[in-house]
This record gives C-alpha cells, structure tokens and sequence, in this order.
C-alpha cells in the first residue's frame, strides 16, 4: 500500500487520474498537496508524453517536459478502458477511490460503462470530476476545443490587444488551466460536502464557462448595462507610460499615477527641459503629447539596465517593473528566497529543477516527493500489490494488451 503523508492536506485520499491536457493542472494540484493519484495510461503510453520540449531535443516518451512538469507526485499504471477486462478492472479501482478526473468528451464513460451512475452504484461516495471544453449538456457538448478556443469562445481574446487591430491570444495553456483550477477548486468541495453527507457527487466543468467567469467587469458590466466592454488603448492620448520601454539588457514597465511620482521621476532623469514645466505635471496633458513623453522616457531608459531601474525606482518609490525572461525569474534573488524550485533527479532525464507546491499552506505544506512515472511503473505495486492478482495474471494482461 502506498504511504500516506498525514501532514500533507488531501493525504489518505485516492484520485484516478483519466485526464487530458484540459485537465493536467487540475490533477497536478491534487497530487501536490498529497492526494494518493494513480495516472492510468494506455498501454502504449499517455499522448502527451509525444509532446515537445524533449530532454535533449531527442523525441521519447519518457524525456516529454511538458508530461514530466504534470505528473510529479503520481503512480502510474497502464489500462485500456476499451477492453472489457480493463472496463472490469478500472470498476474494482473505482470502488476504492474518492475522486475520478477525466477528460473524455460528453458520454464516453458512459458508453465504456464506466459513467459515474455505474461507479456511485459501487462507490456511493465517489467523486467524479468531468473536466470538457463545453460541458456535459448544451448543442456544443460534443464540439472539441483547444486552449485557444476557449479564450476565444469566452470572450477574452477579444479584449486583449490594442483597439482596432487583431486580437492577441495569451501565451501558455491560460484557458486550461482556468478550467483545472475550478476543477480542483470544485473536488475540494465535494470532499467537504462529504465529511457530512458521505455521499459523492458528479462535477461538470466547462472551459468556455470558467473562462467567461474569470473575466472580470465584462461580463457584468454587459449584463447590467447592455454596454459592450472596449478595449484599453495603450497608445495615443489614452495612456501615459504604459508601453514596455527597451533597456541594455531587455524591458521594463513604468507605472505613474500621482503626481509626486512624476515629480520624482523628472527629478531622476534629470530634469529634462522637454517635459520638466508644470503643464507635464498634469496627466491629461501628458496624455495630449505621448510622442514627447516617450522620447524622453525611452532614451532615459536606454541608458540603464532593468536591475538598476527597478532598484532605483524602489528607492524613489516609482513603480518600475522589470519584463522577466524565465532564466531572469527562476534565477533571482526573491524566488530563490523562496525556494520556488525543488531539485529532482528522473531516471531516465536526470536531475532537474521542478516548480514547487502552489498555494503554500503553513500546517499542512504540499510537497513533490517523486518524479513522473514511467510508463507502467507501478504496474506490479498496484495490480499485485493492491488489487491481488498473480504475476501470471499481470503477463497474461499485458499480452492482451489490456495493460
């Protein structure tokens, strides 16, 4: 039996882990604050582990970083759902497990004979958590969607970038995450619920709900006003210093508001006789002459590297906010106080830094104890070790292809 971790929040608590990329940060989240998650691959191994960057820019299932990043803190086995002995087996781990995550499009469990009115008949407090683009119900249900749909689809891509031109996708995997981390956010719940009710409950996640949830004003202001949201230029007579300016060494953001800030920034560049007169004091008028103000800014800022921006700028009290790269934020001296990345040594990879638990909580802290598992690692240890079948029974398996 695996060991459990009373220290660590979700410890003695079991997650079967069916989730796609939608899905991979819900489950990351759980795992790290010390849920007991069996990942069940395919038998030839989860899609993702197909998914660059690759240790060494060398393509292999066990070198994906993008798997390696989603899946600390689990076990892992291999089971095909399509087979009726795999179907069989994934019911006898359900029947045992709190929490099942998965990705599947609307009605496939159902269709495998694994839907969650099957696994709350043999498991009345199970918990299952269907994490989708669309949700379990509506005419989009069975449409696919990658993260760039759902940021589209929601409403968000659209109020990003400047007024009048193309709209600008954030980078990353934005939209994914929001639905994992209402996911998870919803699993915590249900759990709660019950340690009063002992029984489970079904979650139906949609991406393009969360990501219009997350939004902000907009939708509000829509709902109570008819008013379509615009977006906020960042050039013309709308903005003062918001654009990034160029440094020697990449970019910086300064932000100013009250006008002792301007002061104190005119003061800095040395008062520079184009915007040194009373008028520039006043944002409106700062406004009105952009082209004036972001000459001077920017040769200023030309001349400096954005450590010494920023640690000036924290000295005057001005907000200047350096644009880090990812060796920038990995190396500096705040996130190593902190101790953000943890040294973790795969074997097949190597040692590594990985991202540390996130939120940190004081009395039960989350903690990456071990690396992502290799395709079928835990295949004896659970198979054998849990559910009592033979080593006989495990090659017999194996030589069907259902693990």
């Amino acid at each position: 039996m695996v060991k459990v971790d009373e220290s660590s929040p979700l410890s003695g608590y079991r997650v079967l882990d069916l989730a796609g990329p939608l899905a991979f940060h819900c489950v990351k989240l759980l795992a790290d604050m010390g849920a007991d998650v069996v990942k069940l691959e395919p038998p030839d191994g989860d899609q993702a582990r197909r998914i660059p960057p690759f240790k060494g820019d060398l393509p292999h299932p066990e070198k994906s970083l993008y798997f390696l990043h989603y899946n600390t803190n689990k076990r892992g086995i291999t089971l095909s759902l399509d087979s009726r002995d795999g179907q069989a087996i994934f019911l006898e781990l359900a029947r045992s497990a709190d929490v099942v995550v998965e990705t599947f499009r609307p009605g496939r469990m159902d269709e495998l004979g694994l839907g969650y009115s099957v696994l709350n008949t043999g498991n009345p407090g199970l918990i299952m958590a269907s994490i989708t683009p669309f949700g379990q119900t509506g005419p989009w249900r069975d449409y696919k969607a990658t993260d760039i749909a759902g940021l589209a689809l929601s409403n968000l891509m659209i109020l990003a970038g400047e007024p009048g031109e193309p709209p600008l996708q954030a980078p990353g995997e934005v939209a994914y995450g929001m639905a994992s981390t209402y996911g998870a956010f919803g699993v915590a719940i249900a759990l709660y619920h019950r340690l009063s009710t002992g029984r489970g409950q079904h979650i139906d996640v949609s991406m393009h709900e969360c990501g219009a949830h997350i939004a902000g004003y907009f939708i509000p202001q829509y709902g109570s006003s008819g008013v379509k949201p615009s977006r906020a230029s960042r050039k013309g007579e709308e903005t003062d210093l918001y654009d990034p300016y160029e440094t020697k060494n990449g970019y910086v953001r300064i932000f100013i508001i009250p006008v002792e800030q301007w002061r104190r920034l005119v003061d800095w560049m040395g008062r520079p006789e184009a915007i040194a007169g009373p008028a520039f004091e006043k944002m409106e008028y700062r406004r009105k002459h952009p082209e004036v103000v972001h000459s001077v800014v920017a040769d200023f800022c030309r001349r400096h590297t954005k450590e010494e921006l920023y640690e000036e700028g924290q000295r005057r009290r001005i907000s200047v906010t350096p644009i880090n790269t990812v060796r920038e934020f990995m190396e500096s001296a705040h996130t190593k106080a902190r101790r953000i990345f943890i040294e973790m040594e795969h074997p097949v990879v190597g040692k590594y830094l990985h991202y540390g638990p996130v939120p940190r909580l004081s009395e039960t802290p989350g903690r990456v104890t071990r690396t992502a598992p290799l395709i079928g690692e835990h295949n004896e240890e659970i198979y054998c070790g849990e559910l009592g079948f033979s080593k006989e029974d495990l090659l017999a398996l194996t030589g069907a292809d259902v693990i």
